[in-house]
């Protein structure tokens, strides 16, 4: 394994085991300190300087880990310590050692009954759509500059962050609790397994060169700024994992006639549509062409299908404990492309933040959305609103911003 330090699964580890100990070590000896090292400054400048629903997502949380791992190791004495991972798809429960009221690792402000929770059944059951590592180009996976999530930031960060509840549903107080670091270091591990099939060409070079800051050191003063390019080999950060995410693909192989083994193009349309809300508007929707839709509908196994969308909305306190819900419609029937919580950075009256435009959340279908299709007649619809997940709140609707789909139809041929 390259790297001095080993992230190995929650699986594999007891409440005995050095990394654990360490890890409890560590926050117990944050929480007693006032300064720089202190656990309250973690989750400050989370709270002021993390970067949410943009390309810098996965290099900021990977930045922030590795300064937190390099405290925890100088404090405590355990030099080699590096941060289990959580992964809820191999670990459907959180790990004993995090959920006993007697652990320093324990926080009593997480959902009603979340030691019980299967993890993997309540993931997938609020949406199917994640990131897929064997396909996802950049954009797709780590986002967009200078706002809009990629996959694994609106779907398999938020969900977690949602699930697991209390503190880790706001920015301003997720990495409160230890929970917090769990995830995220399962998210940098998903984020390595995609480095690992891609090469250094597929990064944009103005995010490579965009400094990173907002952290302290191991002597509790603000960390110099790093670029992203500085993020990129772990080896060279002094860190690896036990082993990379074992999930890469998400979709199914594909089948067509005997002896077939791929589909080669022959040719591709690309449409574009584009919806903007009206003031006070809290649901938006946008029909897709009828050529496009007619071509659909009459599609055979030659036909591949790549739709891409962005739903956005103003950034406000409102927004947040919601989930944005879009949603394909045919006729009387409809199909779910996307269901993610929203996990919103709102400045404080007179503070400066770096996030300003809108809250901007990914969605993609490909062929499946044919049956849907194939069975209704008339127009086809996406819609996004932006659900309330605390409805007793009796709040107004959030405000939609624009809503927008490149959809991409390629003829092919089985080879």
């Amino acid at each position: 394994m390259a790297g001095k330090r080993v992230r190995r699964g929650v699986s594999s580890l007891t409440a005995t085991s050095d990394d654990v100990v360490a890890f409890g070590e560590g926050v117990r000896a944050m929480k007693r300190r006032s300064d720089g090292l202190s656990w309250q400054r973690q989750f400050r400048l989370h709270a002021s300087e993390a970067q949410h629903g943009n390309a810098l997502f996965l290099p900021w949380h990977r930045l922030q880990l590795l300064h937190l791992e390099q405290i925890i190791a100088n404090l405590t004495g355990h030099e080699t310590f590096a941060m289990p991972y959580w992964d809820w798809q191999e670990d459907r429960f959180l790990p004993s050692w995090i959920t006993d009221s007697a652990s320093p690792l324990y926080e009593r402000n997480r959902a009603k009954g979340v030691a019980e929770l299967d993890f993997a059944t309540a993931r997938w059951a609020t949406s199917e759509y994640s990131a897929n590592l064997a396909s996802d180009d950049f954009t797709t996976f780590c986002g967009r500059l200078p706002e809009g999530a990629g996959m694994v930031d609106a779907y398999a960060h938020n969900h977690i962050h949602q699930l697991v509840g209390g503190l880790m549903k706001n920015p301003a107080t997720a990495t409160a609790d230890p929970m917090f670091w769990l995830h995220h270091c399962n998210i940098d591990r998903v984020w390595a397994t995609w480095q690992a099939m891609r090469d250094r060409s597929v990064y944009p070079a103005e995010w490579l060169a965009t400094p990173l800051t907002g952290y302290v050191d191991t002597e509790g003063k603000p960390a110099a700024a790093q670029a992203v390019s500085s993020t990129l080999d772990i080896a060279a950060l002094g860190f690896g994992f036990e082993r990379l995410y074992p999930f890469p693909v998400f979709n199914a192989p594909e089948m067509g006639p005997p002896g077939a083994t791929r589909r080669e193009p022959l040719g591709e349309t690309v449409y574009r549509v584009r919806a903007e809300a009206a003031p006070g508007e809290g649901r938006l929707r946008l029909t897709l062409p009828e050529e496009a839709v007619a071509r659909m509908r009459e599609a055979d196994d030659t036909l591949m299908i790549a739709g891409i969308g962005q739903a956005a909305y103003a950034r406000s306190e409102n927004l947040a404990d919601r989930s944005l819900e879009i949603r394909l419609a045919a006729g009387a029937r409809e199909r779910s492309l996307g269901s993610t919580p929203t996990f919103v950075h709102v400045a404080e009256p007179g503070e400066h933040h770096h996030h300003r435009g809108d809250y901007i959340a990914p969605f993609r279908f490909g062929e499946e959305v044919l049956n849907l299709l194939a069975y209704e007649g008339g127009a086809a619809t996406i819609a996004v609103s932006a659900e309330d997940l605390a409805p007793e709140a009796g709040r107004p609707e959030a405000q939609a911003a624009w809503l927008e789909l490149e959809l991409t139809l390629t003829e092919t041929r089985w080879a």
